[in-house]
């Protein structure tokens, strides 16, 4: 399952994008422009990530998502950013903005990048899967710890 990721240094080299303000990112940027998928929920969006970093991303989407929603998005990296080989990865992210102005009706959305995830090399139904099975586990398990904190609260009040 995706237990099988690996924390993944993506970055072959640092280079700054020229910028006419000073740079407020904590990370360089790379332009890239790669097909990828945002797990937003139960929807899986077809989007293209437009740049990266260690620290953020910023992709078009056909679909907008809810700023300070918690995502994961899945892209194959090129070599020229990882410096190896083209690598499957798993961005778990949470957004920052989503832009309504591009063009053709689509969405620029910028997310903060907790962590990069290697994975293995799978087909995008595959991804779908199994990105759907860690999102609902990890809600299972926030449901639980929720429905614990609830009755522990219970407790206290009833105790007083």
């Amino acid at each position: 399952m995706l237990r099988q990721f690996q924390e993944l240094t993506v970055f072959k080299e640092e280079t700054r994008m020229v910028s006419p303000q000073p740079e407020k990112r904590s990370a360089p940027r790379k332009a890239l422009k790669v097909p990828a998928k945002v797990h937003a929920g139960a929807e899986a969006i077809p989007a293209e990530a437009l740049n990266l970093s260690q620290s953020g991303i910023f992709l078009e989407c056909a679909t907008s998502v809810t700023e300070g929603s918690a995502v994961d998005i899945v892209m194959i990296l090129p070599k020229q950013v990882t410096g190896d080989e083209a690598k499957w990865v798993c961005c778990h992210a949470t957004v920052n903005r989503v832009e309504n102005t591009r063009l053709g009706g689509r969405y620029g959305v910028a997310a903060r990048v907790e962590r990069i995830q290697a994975m293995p090399e799978l087909t995008w139904p595959e991804v779908d899967r199994r990105v759907a099975e860690r999102r609902g586990a990890d809600r299972r398990k926030n449901m639980r710890a929720e429905a614990h904190d609830r009755r522990a609260g219970e407790r206290r009040k009833a105790s007083s």
